[in-house]
C-alpha cells in the first residue's frame, strides 16, 4: 500500500478510537510512527517471510582470519548469513552482516554472548542486534 493511503487509513483508525479531546499533533506523531513501523515490517517480510533478521557489526585492527572466525560462530550455531559488507581503512577492519537467527541452535541472548566472548578474547568489538530494534533506535 503507498505510504499517503497507509497514513490515512491509520489517522482515520486512530481518529475513530480515541476520545476526541486528543491533539491534532499527538494524532499525526503517532501516526507517522505506525506507518513507519508498517514499513519497517513490510521491508522485513520481504527480506524473508516470518523471519527476524539481525545486524552483526564487527569492528578492530585487521587480521587474517577475522572473517573465517565469525563466520564459523554463527555456522556452529546454525545462523545463515544473509548479507555481508566488510572493509578496511589502514590496518582497521569494520564488518557488517545481516544474519537470520531464526533456525539457530541457542537462543538469541546465547548467540550474543558467543561472540561477545570471542570478541573480548580476540581484542575485537562485536555488536548484534535485531534489525527492527536497530532502525526503530536510530529513527528516535
Amino acid at each position: 500500500m503507498e505510504r499517503e493511503k497507509l497514513a490515512v487509513l491509520v489517522a482515520e483508525t486512530l481518529v475513530r478510537h480515541l476520545p476526541g479531546d486528543v491533539a491534532d499533533a499527538a494524532v499525526e506523531a503517532v501516526t507517522a510512527d505506525l506507518v513507519v513501523a508498517l514499513e519497517n515490517r513490510e521491508a522485513l517480510a520481504e527480506d524473508r517471510e516470518g523471519h527476524r533478521l539481525a545486524v552483526l557489526t564487527t569492528i578492530g585492527r585487521n587480521r587474517s582470519g577475522i572473517v573465517h572466525e565469525v563466520a564459523g560462530i554463527l555456522a556452529a550455531l546454525n545462523v545463515d548469513i544473509v548479507d555481508i559488507d566488510q572493509t578496511l581503512v589502514r590496518d582497521n577492519f569494520a564488518m557488517m552482516m545481516v544474519v537470520d537467527p531464526t533456525e539457530a541452535k541457542e537462543d538469541f541472548q546465547t548467540l550474543k554472548t558467543r561472540l561477545k566472548e570471542w570478541g573480548q578474547k580476540e581484542n575485537v568489538g562485536v555488536f548484534i542486534q535485531y534489525e527492527d530494534l536497530l532502525r526503530a533506535m536510530h529513527r528516535i
